[in-house]
């Protein structure tokens, strides 16, 4: 953690996590009765605010807030069928200040990530 005094949030802050709270909502009622198609450009979505609010958190002296809201990001862009991107913001966020119950938690998501990632099919440029 740095020395820095943790700033209030500003309205540009503010307003971007109103917006993801909003399609976070939507996408996880649709995730719930089964729409998942139609989910999936919601969770990419949230999954680009979280990843704008995060440093923006750490820029204010809230760096455990930024490694949750990568959290967030990396949960989004799974549920979206992204576990690469995923993977690279669960590192991200297991490289910051985090609670050890989190830390194992998340360590646990990034494995299983890791996992879908080895069955997924890799597309060849060459057969594009």
């Amino acid at each position: 953690m740095t020395n820095r005094k943790t700033k209030s949030y500003t309205k540009k802050l503010k307003e971007t996590m109103r917006r993801k709270s909003e399609i976070l909502s939507k996408a996880q009622a649709l995730w719930e009765v089964g729409m998942t198609e139609t989910a999936q450009p919601l969770w990419l979505t949230a999954a680009n605010h979280e990843e704008h609010i995060a440093p923006m958190l750490d820029a204010m002296g809230r760096e455990l807030e930024g490694a949750i809201h990568r959290i967030s990001a990396a949960s989004c862009y799974e549920k979206a069928g992204d576990p690469s991107r995923a993977v690279n913001l669960y590192r991200a966020a297991l490289s910051g200040p985090l609670r050890e119950d989190t830390r194992q938690e998340v360590e646990n998501m990034l494995n299983a990530c890791l996992v879908a990632l080895n069955r997924k099919p890799v597309k060849s440029i060459l057969s594009a």
